[in-house]
């Protein structure tokens, strides 16, 4: 039986240098899935293992790339937690991990229908219809650039489409062919993968470009025979964080030892280099995508410095090479990109630390480099940095030399270092995991770092309808990230624009919100519970048809001139573009029924209705609360501004670790539905004591879901701002269903906001503690924060987070 591994090459203990490099394993199952240069043989993982840490359980690789680690560590009983940051390998890994991770007999069905596939793919190809979303994606990426022979690039789109076709029918084959398209697009374009990806030359076109149907059906052939062939995992590999930088807020795994190899400084540039298959996941929609996969990845190419990174002080160990670069070299980018490498990989380092045990070995293969003439020994660096952390320093072994771009000898050598015991650094314990990561959290205070600050930072999605109120996307990543784990139940029972939910689906997390607004619920649920193409575009064709043939009622039209908090709501709008809006009102009324297309629709129309841009219905006004328009009214179809607003919602794909979740329309106080029975993290950010009422920011679209002038009055005392004004004692409730509810192991974490007028974590601590265990309180100030051009925002100076356990 093939073997993903081959035990035959470890009856020696020696480390190999040949298999440090790809070339041993193009050919291997699995691992040669995915063509990838800088990528390592599982031999050199195993023999690795069986040196430094044969007793190991647990074992991290924070640079995974296309899974050779996990997928070697997994296959002998090794589990392994992994990193990688770019989102294309993480769909490769994950790809890998499913297919190989499945019971014999679901492979070899898999296996059957890759064969069937491959049989029929001309045929299947030809009937797809090409995917102009990814099309219009292409020019916005690449603009005229031509990577693809005419025909190429009209099969590469039709792939889409048969790609997604077969993944709503099984998940497993979906991913499978896509994985297959995505290896096959630079060996059949224009260009070559070769360190960086170029383009072909002369000399390479003249011996032809393969065709790209015919190389795929050879590879889905290839990968079903390795399907019967290879044996079951005897491990599960996880992810841990994507980005390696962030691991010292993770959930604590607590291994034995590191295998990894990380990125070379000013090595290859892996999102560049990935750009075609990125696009194709559609894990890109436009050129400032690049940028900021970039921004997150460790800096180690001249094109990664950024401002933030000539910001970054330069660590002790590397002072003196810096300065040495600084002077000599010709860019001034290269001093900082020298600096900003050694800096991430501190990081890095120190998120090692936290995540290992004492005793643990550490594995790192890594190169040298040279820049104008000044060799910077990375190597001797690391190791210094290392040591600074607490690291010992045990081993150098030479793997195979190389040159650099002058001709001068560099190398590459694995670095072996052995994790301190704990009182040479302070380390999380498991029983203090929780209380370890708040401190993390706490003592960083990671959203205000950058890249985290940008404003567009995070998925588009989290954009789909703007909502005033709305938590940092930043800030609901790394709460999830440090108070839950992938595959736990997270609960945010104040849901309103759904952004904590949405960062718990994102990382793999089984996410759930309560609102008890049909708006929030519905613009929560386009995020958290994807539509499905097919069934969307029949919402829509059926709402184009009601709009041409429905004619609003007088009644309709003088009931929404009585909402007038403003001006009233036909001022905003083209007489003509308001009978259509009156229809869609009505239409959405009618069909209501909460299904993830009905949700997707109507979040894409509230975002719609009024703004200050070309996308809105209204004339101009600001798109989070509906002030008083301006400017002439002119006839704006709400049929195309609809249409273009869901083309980019659905523009840019979920990541492979996406859990599809659920928001349910119901009141936090009344009994829990059976979904959230037990709770592994409930995340929250309760309205503030001093913040606006949600309801009336949001009148407009509130009025456009149902409500007439009347429920604004009657509606109001439903609300928690509105309760919680009276009294907060209506949080004895609340605190009562946490405790009802939480994991025995589990978490509550409040945000919330503290003013002149109520110290809130305070206030709701003296009622929680009835409840249950009051861990901590921390409070964050927030006057630097931008105010999307509104005067009042409230009063709040300062963000609370009260975090709780059960007693």
């Amino acid at each position: 039986m093939t073997q993903l591994l081959q035990p035959t090459l470890f009856e020696t203990e020696e480390i190999n240098g040949d298999h440090a490099t790809f070339e041993l394993v193009k050919n291997d199952p699995i691992h040669s899935w995915f063509p990838y240069l800088e990528g390592y043989a599982a031999s050199f993982v195993e023999s690795l293992r069986r040196r430094f840490m044969p007793d190991a359980t647990r074992i991290i690789d924070p640079f995974a790339g296309t899974g050779t680690t996990p997928l070697a560590l997994s296959s002998v009983g090794v589990q392994c937690g992994y990193c990688e940051v770019n989102p294309a390998m993480r769909f490769v890994i994950q790809t890998k991990l499913k297919a190989v991770g499945s019971p014999p007999s679901r492979r070899a069905i898999a296996a059957a229908q890759l064969s069937d596939v491959a049989d029929s793919l001309p045929r299947e190809i030809a009937k797809a219809s090409p995917d102009e979303l990814l099309r219009a994606d292409y020019y916005a990426c690449f603009a005229k650039s031509v990577f693809f022979q005419p025909d190429t690039w009209e099969t590469v789109l039709r792939l889409r489409t048969f790609c997604d076709a077969w993944g709503k029918k099984d998940d497993l084959l979906g991913d499978l062919v896509t994985l297959a398209v995505s290896a096959n697009l630079v060996p059949c374009s224009l260009l070559k993968r070769q360190g960086d990806v170029r383009y072909k030359t002369k000399a390479e076109l003249s011996k032809g470009i393969p065709d790209l149907a015919i190389a795929l059906a050879d590879q889905l052939r290839r990968m079903g025979r390795h399907l019967r062939a290879i044996p079951s995992l005897e491990a599960h590999a996880v992810l841990l964080a994507s980005d390696a930088k962030a691991l010292e807020g993770a959930p604590l795994f607590d291994a034995q030892g590191v295998i990894t190899s990380p990125p070379y400084l000013n090595g290859t540039n892996y999102i560049r280099n990935t750009k075609l298959e990125l696009w194709f996941l559609r894990a890109i929609s436009s050129g400032a995508d690049l940028r900021t996969l970039r921004d997150e990845v460790v800096t180690s190419g001249i094109n990664d410095v950024t401002i933030s990174t000539s910001a970054a002080s330069v660590l002790p160990a590397v002072e003196r090479v810096v300065r040495q670069i600084e002077t000599a070299a010709y860019d001034q980018r290269i001093h900082r990109m020298v600096a900003g490498y050694f800096a991430d990989m501190h990081r890095v380092l120190c998120g090692l630390w936290a995540q290992t045990a004492p005793g643990a070995m550490i594995c790192i293969d890594i190169g040298d480099s040279r820049y104008a003439g000044v060799h910077v020994p990375t190597h001797d660096l690391l190791v210094d940095v290392a040591r600074e952390i607490g690291f010992t320093f045990k081993e150098r072994i030479p793997l195979r030399a190389r040159l650099s771009k002058d001709g001068s000898q560099l190398s590459q050598d694995v670095l072996v270092f052995r994790r301190g015991e704990a009182q040479e650094r302070c380390r999380r314990k498991a029983s203090g995991d929780l209380r370890e990561r708040w401190k993390w959290f706490r003592d960083n205070v990671p959203h205000q770092q950058h890249p985290f600050t940008k404003r567009n930072w995070g998925h588009p999605l989290h954009s789909a309808c703007s909502y005033q109120g709305k938590m940092k996307p930043s800030l609901a990543h790394f709460l999830v990230h440090c108070f839950s784990e992938p595959g736990q139940v997270v609960l945010d029972p104040f849901s309103g624009a759904g952004t904590i939910p949405f960062e718990a689906a994102l990382q793999g997390r089984r996410a759930f919100g309560f609102d008890i607004s049909v708006m929030a619920t519905a613009i929560t649920n386009a995020k958290i519970d994807p539509p499905e193409y097919s069934a969307l575009q029949r919402i829509l064709a059926k709402l184009d048809n009601f709009i041409n043939a429905y004619e609003p009622t007088p009644e309709e039209t003088e009931l929404a001139a009585a909402v007038r908090f403003n001006r009233p709501i036909p001022e905003y709008f083209h007489p003509k573009t308001m009978q259509e809006i009156l229809a869609a009102r009505r239409f959405f009324m009618n069909e209501r029924n909460h299904s993830p297309e009905w949700c997707f629709a109507i979040t894409s129309m509230l975002h719609v209705l009024h703004g200050n841009r070309p996308y809105a219905l209204s004339r101009r006004s600001h798109p989070v609360t509906p002030f008083a328009p301006t400017g002439p009214a002119e006839y704006r179809p709400v049929m195309g501004r609809l249409r273009d607003k869901i083309d980019r919602g659905l523009d840019t794909p979920l990541p492979p670790e996406f859990v599809r979740g659920h928001c349910l329309l119901t009141d936090i106080r009344d009994s829990w539905p059976v979904e959230c029975q037990v709770v592994d993290s409930i995340i929250t950010s309760p309205p503030f004591f001093d913040s606006t009422r949600f309801y009336m920011t949001n009148w407009m679209r509130y009025w456009f879901c149902g409500w007439e002038r009347p429920d604004f009055d009657s509606q109001a005392g439903q609300f928690m701002e509105a309760l919680q004004r009276q009294s907060l004692d209506v949080y004895r409730v609340v605190f009562e269903r946490f405790r009802e509810h939480l994991a025995p192991n589990g978490v509550a974490v409040l945000h919330l906001g503290q003013s002149n007028k109520c110290n809130m974590a305070v206030e709701l601590e003296k009622i929680a503690q009835d409840y249950l265990e009051v861990a901590e309180i921390f409070s964050e100030d927030v006057t630097h924060c931008e105010k999307h051009g509104i005067r009042d925002k409230g009063t709040v100076t300062s963000h609370q987070y009260l975090v709780l356990r059960p007693k």
